[in-house]
Order: C-alpha cells, then structure tokens, then sequence
C-alpha cells in the first residue's frame, strides 16, 4: 500500500469543495506527509507537535541540512494541524527507534565511503 497523505482534519482543508483554497498549501502538505514518513509519526496534532519538530532537528543536524528555528518550525507545522498519513510506510516510531534508524543509515553511508 502506498503512502496516502489524508487532508480531511486539515485545518486548511475545505470539505464542500474537497480542496484546498491555496494550491502550495497542497504542495506542501504533500512534502509533510513525507516528511512524517521519514521522521516515523503519523499524524500532526496538538500531541504530536513537539515531537514533529524535535525529530525534524535531529535530522537537521544528523544530515547538516539548513536547519530553521523551533519557532520557525512550529509556524510551518501548526499550519497543517490534522494532517495524517497512512500506508504501509506511515508508522509510529519510538524517539529512540527514529534516531537509531538514522543514525544505522548514517554509519552504513560514511562505511561504505571509506571502503570504497
């Protein structure tokens, strides 16, 4: 089963016409959706929030990506409140399993660098 990336409790989502006012919110609730995929959590919410952002710093800094500011991440975030995702890759991850999964994959690409 594919990722499926659910706007229905979207904040931005209108149910009557079943799109959003704003074509780039689509867009960028799309990369979200992956985002959630890869960071192992499967719904944006009040609960989950923090979360979200901790793990998208982990990331930053694992993988020295130009990383934003915690509030600067909460803004982005909040604006897709209700967002979910679901599918054979949607997952919910322990804080610990999402980092050692990274950090497994990082330690396989810097092994395979020196080897090679």
């Amino acid at each position: 089963m594919p990722l499926e990336v659910h706007y229905k409790n979207h904040k931005g989502w209108d149910a009557n016409t079943q799109k959003f006012a704003d074509p780039k919110v689509k867009s960028e609730a799309d990369q979200i959706g992956h985002l959630l995929m890869t960071i192992g959590v499967s719904e944006i919410s009040k609960k989950t929030i923090n979360e979200v952002i901790i793990r998208k710093l982990i990331l930053d800094r694992l993988y020295k990506e130009d990383s934003k500011t915690t509030e600067e991440y909460r803004e982005i975030f909040g604006r897709h409140m209700g967002l979910f995702i679901d599918g054979r890759w949607a997952s919910n991850e322990t804080r610990w399993k999402f980092t050692a999964r990274h950090a497994k994959g990082l330690m396989q690409d810097i092994t395979y660098k020196v080897s090679n």
